[in-house]
């Protein structure tokens, strides 16, 4: 079996919709502080709290709003796994690999069902947290994925289990 896979990860429109609902919450919690319709604050308090939570929202909404990079993932039959950000002009998958950066799964990673948090870590020792939704990929492309980052933990794992047979 060869769990060699390409994949190209868009930026997430539920992920975007979630911190969206996240956002309005949050300023409406905002709003109820600043309008003294919850707790018993002072005038001081009030501000500095309603502030706070709506700056976080705000922060939080901008930054998810205008996220719109886009990452190609090689993994090889191997196990080897190549990471490129996909350039504006849309170039293919193959042309991305020459300009990929070796980077290695670690086992910190989360991989479940419906969610990937793969902990990527390069030659530098510089860690970054790739997260993969499933709208993100195609249906294929996601189990693909997930097929080969379980493959790639497990040959891990065995590898780093001491072989204590005499």
């Amino acid at each position: 079996m060869s769990i060699a896979v390409s994949a190209v990860i868009q930026p997430s429109r539920l992920l975007l919709a979630l911190v969206g609902g996240m956002s309005t919450i949050l300023l409406s919690i905002a709003a109820l502080i600043a309008t003294d319709s919850i707790g018993n604050l002072s005038l001081s308090a009030r501000i500095v709290l309603a502030g706070l939570c709506a700056s976080v929202a705000i922060t939080a909404f901008s930054r998810a709003m205008f996220r719109k990079t886009k990452y190609v993932i090689h993994i090889s039959g191997t196990g080897q796994i190549r990471l490129a950000t996909e350039k504006r002009n849309e170039q293919a998958i193959a042309d991305s690999a020459a300009e990929s950066e070796l980077v290695h799964l670690l086992p910190v990673s989360t991989i479940w069902s419906g969610l990937l948090l793969l902990h990527l870590q390069n030659e530098r020792q510089h860690t970054m947290v790739l997260t993969i939704l499933p709208d993100m990929v195609s249906a294929e492309n996601f189990r693909a994925l997930l097929i080969a980052c379980r493959w790639i933990v497990l040959r891990h794992a065995d590898a780093a289990e001491p072989d204590i047979r005499h």
